[in-house]
């Protein structure tokens, strides 16, 4: 048993009460915050770092996908207005086929954080969960969100919550059942850093985007880092995937290469990650100038923020999306959003990718965003109720976006109408979304 102490009850200043609080900025929170302050919640947008975007700015992923299927759009609303205003700003590629979009993640920090502010969103920054309080005549019912930042501890007074951290951090201060998404085989998918790299000669790349149906990765740099795992001097590696994503300008490209197998609810583990893919994205960085000779006078331009998550905490929703939906689609009364982005799963233990394409988009219900036993909470993005295969596709951003509008309009709805989030008719909330440009 590890050694405890116990910490004294104390007061807590509460420093707003507001309709609907979101937490995490993420590309499912941000605009999760847009939509339900535009539909009149009175909204708050939690986030711990300085700036909006989450894995695709603190983590460098990208590029954004999937908000094409075949030629065919499958998603819209406000995830659309928001890589057209980036586009605007010349910070987005929106038209390829793929419906993959390379994007600068400083122009995505700036977009996303215009388009909060513009919603009427009340923005608190460097602001972490740290914990739930919950009404004194309903348990399942959440009464305040504590924080923890510069001013110490914090509550937010509020009707409903979205959990949009990605990892869960709500949902595990609640009672409310979840479960590690990787627990049916012991294995989480790996964590990764991205870096990007310039001086690149790009003109002797293949600047390959994915396209549908093609399973991708640069051979030359991936012979090159097997050598390095066969060697000893390189525990693992992924891909690597060296040409597409978060640039945008001749002559750099944006490396998702590293990997390494741990759980990032564990502080230790997700420290562990971050020393040992900080470490590897170094020596890749050596190997491909040394021995690539596009890379002969290439240079370090930076690593991402932290380390990219790819699956952790996944709450036992009302409905769990499956494999079957995902491969073979079906229509359900509450779909609020598509998804087409494969199904992804990268091997923790080795090199490996196993990739099953989708050959129509697929139908993602309202109910994989409603926890069981929740009268107040959603959730949207990383934790939202999917089988691991499903989520290896749902997973990715522009779907997270969709699900993120469809939870902010359904807080927003619930809370005009004072009903609890497993009462909502899905099927108004899919009218509310299809007339606010959503693709459902």
């Amino acid at each position: 048993m590890p050694k405890t102490v116990t910490e004294p009850s104390r007061e807590l200043p509460v420093i707003a009460s507001v309709d609907v609080v979101v937490c995490g900025g993420g590309p499912s929170g941000f605009i999760a915050a847009i939509a339900a302050a535009r539909n009149g919640a009175k909204t708050l947008l939690l986030e711990h770092y300085g700036f909006l975007g989450g894995m695709a700015t603190a983590g460098m992923v990208g590029p954004i996908s999937k908000f094409n299927l075949n030629g065919e759009r499958i998603v819209g609303g406000i995830p659309a207005e928001f890589i057209a205003d980036m586009h605007r700003r010349g910070g987005a590629i929106i038209d390829l086929p793929s419906g993959n979009i390379p994007y600068d993640p400083e122009v995505y920090k700036y977009a996303a954080m215009r388009m909060v502010s513009e919603s009427g969103v009340d923005l608190l920054l460097h602001s972490s969960v740290c914990g739930c309080l919950f009404d004194e005549e309903n348990p399942r019912k959440i009464s305040h969100v504590i924080v923890e930042n510069k001013s110490g501890r914090q509550a937010i007074e509020t009707r409903y919550v979205i959990d949009c951290t990605g990892t869960g951090d709500v949902v595990a201060r609640t009672s409310v059942p979840w479960e590690m998404r990787g627990r049916s085989n012991g294995e989480l998918q790996p964590l990764s850093l991205y870096f990007r790299l310039g001086g690149v000669d790009t003109d002797q790349l293949n600047l390959l985007m994915a396209h549908d149906n093609t399973k991708y990765s640069n051979p030359e740099l991936r012979q090159l880092l097997q050598a390095e795992v066969e060697a000893g001097r390189l525990p693992n590696f992924g891909g690597p995937w060296a040409l597409h994503g978060s640039t945008l300008r001749r002559g750099e490209v944006s490396v998702n290469a590293t990997r390494f197998s741990g759980n990032a609810v564990v502080a230790r583990e997700l420290s562990d990650a971050e020393i040992q893919l900080r470490t590897d994205s170094m020596h890749m960085v050596n190997v491909f100038r040394e021995k690539a000779p596009a890379f002969r006078n290439s240079y370090l331009i930076d690593t991402a923020t932290q380390v990219g998550i790819r699956e952790t905490r996944a709450i036992q929703g009302l409905y769990t999306l499956t494999a079957d939906d995902v491969l073979t689609p079906r229509h359900f009364a509450d779909t609020v959003a598509m998804g087409g982005h494969p199904v992804d799963i990268h091997r923790a233990g080795s090199s490996q990718q196993e990739v099953r394409f989708i050959q129509k988009p697929y139908h993602i219900p309202y109910r994989c965003l409603v926890p069981q036993n929740a009268d107040n909470l959603l959730v949207a993005g990383g934790c939202l109720s999917a089988t691991r295969e499903a989520f290896a596709s749902v997973r990715v951003q522009a779907q997270c976006m969709a699900l993120g509008q469809a939870a902010g309009t359904a807080a927003a709805l619930c809370a005009d109408q004072q009903r609890a989030v497993h009462e909502l008719d899905g099927s108004q909330l899919r009218a509310v979304l299809t007339r606010q440009g959503g693709i459902v």
